[in-house]
């Protein structure tokens, strides 16, 4: 999921405690967001989905869970995704993490 980088780029890491006292690891990824381009996915519209579901005989389930990271990075913006830890290892997702602005769409 993540390799050792040398990217010029870097985006902090920390750890934030959650309301029920675990930790959680976050990158900061403000400037890498606010450099981004949004990209927009519109939501089709129910009539439309029931249409082209109507008839439909087989339903299928899907497992979510840490579904960003099925999505490989490409592999020119992997070292934009570089973060840095406080001991000052710096590593590059090879996947999507959560945090980045786009990854709910692209998603």
């Amino acid at each position: 999921m993540v390799r050792k980088s040398k990217s010029p780029h870097s985006s902090p890491t920390f750890c934030v405690r959650k309301p029920n006292g675990k930790w959680h690891m976050v990158h900061a990824l403000n400037k890498l967001n606010a450099a981004t381009i949004t990209a927009s996915t519109p939501i089709p519209r129910k009539d439309v989905l029931q249409k082209n579901m109507a008839g439909c005989t087989i339903v299928s389930a899907l497992d979510m869970v840490n579904g960003y990271y099925q999505l490989l990075m490409r592999e020119s913006d992997i070292p934009l995704m570089a973060v840095s830890t406080p001991s000052g290892m710096l590593w590059e997702w090879l996947v999507m993490p959560q945090g980045m602005s786009n990854t709910p769409v692209t998603f």
